[in-house]
C-alpha cells in the first residue's frame, strides 16, 4: 500500500512536470502569460484526470509480471488522459481556447518516460515485477527468453489442483492430458480467465505422436498455437510493414550492389525463387538472392546445403555469411506472406514429410529470422529447431520479436546462426 501511495504521488508530480517541460520546449523561457494561464487555473484537474486515467488502467497494481506489462499500461493510462483532456478542452473551448493543443504532443511522450522510469525502479527494486508460473509435472522447458529474477515457478503433480490456484500468470503443462476433462479445464483457463498455457516441446511432440494413433488432442492444441489478440496481431504486422520499408530504405544501396554482384560474376537470373509453404498450408513464392549456380536444384533435385557446399559461388557465399541474400523476403513480409519473426519457411518435400514440423509451423507466418536464428549455428539439427520453433510460437509477442531482431544484428555481423 505504501508503494503504491508514493507511485500515485510520484506520478502526481511527473505528468505536471511534463506539461511545464512542454511548455518550455514549445515557448522557451518566455512562455505567454495567455498560453499557460489556462493550465496554471486548472493544473489540479487535469491531474485528476491523468491520475484517474493511469488507475483505469491499472497502474497501480500491487504485482506486474514483466517491465513490459508496465510499459504498456502506463502508455493505455496517459493516452486516455489525453483522449479525455483534449475532450475536456473542446467542451469548454471558449475558456481554454489559448491553451495550445501541441502541448498535448509534446507532454505524452514525456510523460510516458518520467513516468515508466519512475515506476518501473521502484517496482523492479521492491520486487514488485515477479511472473508467477504454475508447473505440472517436471519442468522441461529450460526457457532462454526469461530472467529467472523475476519468475516464481509454482509445483504440482496433477492437472486437476489448477483450480486452487488464481493469482498466477502462466500454466506450464509438463505431462500428457489424459482425458476430455482436463482439456475443458485448459479451454476455461485460455478462454475465460485469460491465463496463459504452455506446453513443454516433449508434451506437444507426444501429442502428435499420439495422433498418429488416432487421438485427437493435437487437434484441439493447435487451435490455440500461436493464436494471439487482435491489438497484438495489429502491432506485430505493423511492426512487420514499418520495419521492412525501413529496411528496405536503408540497405537500398547494398540490395543494389548486390544484385549488380550477382549478374556481373554468374550466368542466370538474379533472383531464385521457389514455392514454400506457410500459414495455415498456403503456398507462396518465397524471393532470394541467387547464390548458387543456375538450375542446380533441376540437375541435383532438393539437397540440404552444407558449409563449403560446391553448388554455391563466390559471391553467393559472401551474401549467405551477410544474410544480404535474404533479403528481397522483405517483398514477402509487405505482401503479408511473411513475418519479420518467425520459423524460417520450409520446402514443400519437407514440410509433407514432416508431421511435427507440419504441426508447428503452420500455425504461425513464416519468419525472415527467428529464435533458432540466433541461438545456434548453421547446420542446426532439426529436432533443434523444431524446439526453438516451438518455443517462440508459444512466446510470441510484439516484444519478442523486437528482441529477436535486436538480437539478430550481431549474429548477422558475426556471420554465425542460421
Amino acid at each position: 500500500m505504501l508503494i503504491r501511495t508514493c507511485l500515485f504521488l510520484a506520478n502526481m508530480l511527473l505528468v505536471n512536470v511534463a506539461f511545464l517541460l512542454s511548455f518550455l520546449i514549445r515557448y522557451g523561457a518566455n512562455i505567454p502569460h495567455t498560453n499557460f494561464a489556462p493550465y496554471k487555473d486548472n493544473f489540479a484537474f487535469l491531474t485528476f484526470i491523468y491520475i484517474s486515467s493511469l488507475a483505469f488502467a491499472k497502474v497501480y497494481k500491487s504485482r506486474f509480471r514483466s517491465v513490459w506489462e508496465i510499459f504498456k499500461r502506463i502508455v493505455g493510462g496517459l493516452f486516455l488522459g489525453t483522449l479525455l483532456s483534449l475532450t475536456f478542452i473542446y467542451i469548454f473551448r471558449i475558456q481554454w481556447s489559448s491553451f495550445p493543443s501541441s502541448i498535448f504532443a509534446i507532454s505524452f511522450p514525456l510523460g510516458v518516460f518520467f513516468t515508466f522510469t519512475v515506476n518501473s525502479l521502484v517496482l523492479r527494486s521492491t520486487g514488485k515485477i515477479k511472473k508467477i508460473i504454475l508447473v505440472i509435472g517436471h519442468d522441461d522447458f529450460n526457457d532462454v527468453l526469461e530472467n529467472s529474477r523475476y519468475i516464481e515457478k509454482r509445483y504440482v503433480n496433477r492437472i486437476e489442483e489448477l483450480i486452487n490456484y488464481l493469482d498466477i500468470d502462466e500454466i506450464r503443462i509438463c505431462e500428457v492430458l489424459q482425458d476430455t476433462a482436463q482439456l475443458n479445464l485448459i479451454m476455461y483457463l485460455m478462454g475465460n480467465l485469460k491465463i496463459n498455457v504452455m506446453f513443454s516441446p516433449s508434451i506437444y511432440l507426444k501429442l502428435v505422436e499420439n495422433s498418429l494413433n488416432g487421438d485427437n488432442s493435437v487437434l484441439f492444441f493447435e487451435t490455440f498455437l500461436g493464436s494471439k489478440s487482435d491489438s497484438e496481431e495489429f502491432l506485430i504486422r505493423a511492426l512487420d510493414i514499418l520495419g521492412s520499408l525501413v529496411m528496405s530504405i536503408v540497405l537500398s544501396p547494398l540490395i543494389g550492389l548486390a544484385a549488380l554482384g550477382i549478374k556481373l560474376t554468374s550466368s542466370g537470373s538474379v533472383f531464385y525463387k521457389q514455392k514454400r509453404i506457410g500459414k495455415d498450408g498456403k503456398l507462396f513464392t518465397l524471393y532470394k538472392f541467387r547464390t548458387m549456380i543456375e538450375n542446380t536444384e533441376q540437375q541435383s533435385g532438393h539437397v540440404i546445403t552444407a558449409k563449403n557446399d560446391s553448388r554455391v559461388t563466390k559471391i553467393g557465399r559472401f551474401l549467405r555469411d551477410t544474410r544480404i541474400d535474404e533479403m528481397p523476403q522483405l517483398i514477402n513480409v509487405i505482401r503479408g506472406e511473411m513475418s519479420l519473426v518467425g520459423p524460417r519457411p520450409e520446402v514443400l518435400v519437407r514440410a509433407k514429410s514432416h508431421k511435427v514440423l507440419r504441426g508447428i509451423r503452420l500455425a504461425v507466418k513464416p519468419g525472415l529470422t527467428g529464435l533458432a536464428q540466433i541461438r545456434r549455428e548453421y547446420d542446426l539439427h532439426p529436432k533443434h529447431k523444431i524446439k526453438y520453433d516451438y518455443l517462440y510460437i508459444q512466446r510470441r509477442s510484439l516484444a519478442l520479436n523486437l528482441y529477436i531482431l535486436f538480437k539478430t544484428i550481431p549474429v548477422v555481423l558475426s556471420k554465425k546462426g542460421q
